[in-house]
């Protein structure tokens, strides 16, 4: 007999059957899917570092960098590129780059921009961000498509190396230019040198064939005395610049008054501008103003302004020479209503070989050189010089500054004392031989001297003579005649001695230099015994000493 349960339990068999399988492949699909959450896991794990090395190269690169979004807003910007545009990172996001950029560049950042977008390619460009208050800034600047909808842009700061590029730039430009002057120097050079020596040549073929009485005679010695006397300044104009230049000029300072010497120089040129018909008027002060200068280089400084005044005047034009205080400088100034100076020209005058434009019949001469020595023997005396022109035709004006002399109580005793007046004199001099030739004439002068050769010696001596007027080197050995003036003012017993300077150095900072150590006067080396005499008799008597 068969049993019932047969089907059913096949049935059941190929159930639990299928179920171990599901179940086997549940399992199988449970582990694939484990073993994808690791692979998962680590790939979002290995995308975290990605970032985090991604955001520390942004951030922190050397170089400006900002994405943008499709409408060109700042996404966001690292470190360097807020620095660089000079507003902090948080204020920048959402900003449209296009705001930051100099107007006149807004075309090349657009071009920039489009050609990144469309040609997937980096560009690159120097432009200009302008970030208000702050300064505009050169940055050479980078574009790149990064997705489908937005840009990189990378920028660095370059403002110093455009400022460098410029400087260089400038100073090819100035070099060419001195370049240029020096070969059209050499051309009027040669001009101005054959131009005297053609007459000097007939006049000599003359000489030698007339008697050396004859009225023909006489005018060629004429003609050759003009021509040398033209060479001898052509060839002063020379060396002196070069002096001026080298710094091989030693002024001759004195004090002097300026409106009695320039009024004396005014008065020399007045028949040259009469033969040019040209009007020279002056216009100086009542009140006198002293400096200490070199009275031959203030005179030749005048002269040659005037020269040039005359040069460019036309008949019936005007110069004025006018004097006046300017605070603690005495401003001299010449003004012509002449031909004027372009503008381009006007800030190289001053420079040597430099020269306005000239006709090729040079009819105005000159080697270029003036203007360059009238500067550097102004600086000399501490002053400044300048010029101003409203263009051609429109006349010149140069200004000249120089320290005006303070004038203390020692110059402000009147009239000069008798020379018979006698003096105890201190004279301190390392020369041995200068001591004893300025002793003598000193004693010649009636005058009571002692000597010292060295600054040390010099203040013994004091204690012991009680001059009334200490005449000190600077230059000593050892103590130097400034710390030997800062002694006898720092002695009670010797504060009072009327101190004068006698020393070589005369630039006006050793001047002041001497007048800050104590000094009463300063004279410079070398000197006459009449100016000598002078200041000696304005020294006010020392109370103690007149017993």
């Amino acid at each position: 007999m068969k049993s019932s349960k047969g089907p059913a339990a096949r049935l059941k068999n190929e159930l639990a059957s299928e179920s171990q399988h599901l179940v086997h492949e549940l399992e199988v699909h449970r582990i694939e899917l484990e073993m994808q959450n690791q692979e998962l896991n680590r790939t979002r794990e290995e995308v975290e570092l990605g970032l985090e090395r991604y955001t520390e190269l942004f951030d922190f690169a050397p170089n400006g960098y900002a994405t943008l979004d499709e409408n060109q807003r700042i996404r966001e910007v690292n470190h360097a590129g807020a620095r660089i545009i000079g507003r902090p990172r948080s204020l920048l996001v959402g900003v449209p780059f296009a705001e930051l950029i100099a107007p006149e560049d807004l075309d090349l950042f657009e071009t920039l921009l489009v050609g990144a977008a469309d040609r997937e390619e980096r560009g690159k460009a120097e432009l200009r961000l302008c970030a208000d208050p702050l300064p505009c800034i050169h940055v050479r600047m980078t574009a790149a498509k990064v997705e489908s909808t937005g840009l990189l842009i990378a920028f660095e700061d370059i403002t110093e190396e455009k400022m460098r590029e410029d400087r260089l730039a400038q100073t090819e430009l100035q070099l060419r230019q001195a370049d240029r002057r020096k070969d059209d120097f050499i051309a009027m050079l040669s001009y101005e040198l054959r131009n005297p020596l053609a007459p000097i040549r007939t006049g000599l073929h003359v000489l030698s064939r007339v008697d050396p009485n004859s009225q023909q005679a006489k005018k060629a010695l004429s003609i050759l005395e003009r021509q040398a006397t033209h060479l001898s300044r052509l060839i002063d104009d020379l060396l002196d610049v070069t002096r001026v230049t080298h710094g091989k000029v030693q002024l001759r300072c004195e004090e002097l008054e300026l409106s009695e010497l320039l009024h004396a120089t005014v008065d020399d040129h007045r028949l040259g501008f009469q033969a040019h018909g040209v009007h020279l008027e002056h216009d100086f002060p009542d009140q006198p103003l002293w400096v200490l200068a070199d009275p031959s280089r203030l005179i030749q400084i005048l002269t040659n302004l005037l020269g040039n005044a005359e040069k460019f005047t036309p008949r019936g034009g005007t110069v004025t020479v006018s004097l006046r205080k300017a605070q603690d400088f005495a401003e001299l100034k010449v003004i012509d209503n002449g031909a004027g100076i372009s503008a381009e020209v006007l800030p190289v005058l001053f420079e040597p070989f430099a020269q306005a434009p000239q006709t090729m019949d040079r009819s105005r001469g000159g080697l270029g050189l003036g203007l360059a020595t009238v500067k550097g023997l102004v600086e000399l005396h501490g002053g400044s010089v300048s010029m101003a022109s409203g263009g051609l035709g429109k006349g010149t004006e140069v200004t000249i500054r120089i320290p005006i002399l303070e004038r203390t109580a020692r110059l402000e005793f009147g009239p000069i004392p008798s020379s018979g007046q006698h003096r105890r004199i201190l004279l301190i001099e390392d020369n041995e031989d200068a001591a004893d030739v300025l002793g003598e004439a000193l004693s010649l002068g009636g005058h009571e001297v002692q000597i010292a050769h060295d600054g040390k010696a010099g203040l013994q001596l004091a204690r012991v003579f009680k001059p009334e007027i200490a005449i000190c080197d600077i230059g000593l050995s050892g103590m130097d005649g400034y710390e030997v003036a800062r002694a006898f003012r720092a002695d009670r017993t010797l504060s009072d001695v009327y101190l004068v300077a006698l020393s070589g150095y005369a630039q006006p900072e050793d001047v002041r230099r001497a007048t800050d150590a104590g000094f009463n006067r300063h004279i410079a080396k070398p000197t006459t015994f009449v100016v000598l005499q002078q200041v000696l008799s304005r020294a006010p008597p020392r109370p103690q000493a007149s017993h």
